[in-house]
């Protein structure tokens, strides 16, 4: 049971973050062209990137990603 409390606590995590994700990726103007509108897609995702890491309490990303790799989870 305590597995299944800990899957379910780690979806809801991914949940919430891909929830965040997604509103930072549709919050981009996307009528921008050129390269105008490729560097500020740029700037975008990297801001997005630093809002998650901030936001990110759980495990270390090397971890996660190690974990999902190995299906641990």
């Amino acid at each position: 049971m305590e597995d299944m409390d800990t899957l379910k606590k780690h979806l809801a995590h991914m949940s919430r973050e891909l929830s965040e994700i997604k509103k930072l990726v549709f919050g981009i103007e996307s009528g921008k062209k050129g390269s105008e509108g490729s560097d500020r897609a740029w700037e975008d995702l990297m801001e997005a990137s630093e809002e998650i890491s901030d936001l990110w309490t759980d495990v270390s990303a090397v971890d996660e990603i190690r974990a999902q790799r190995e299906k641990s989870w």
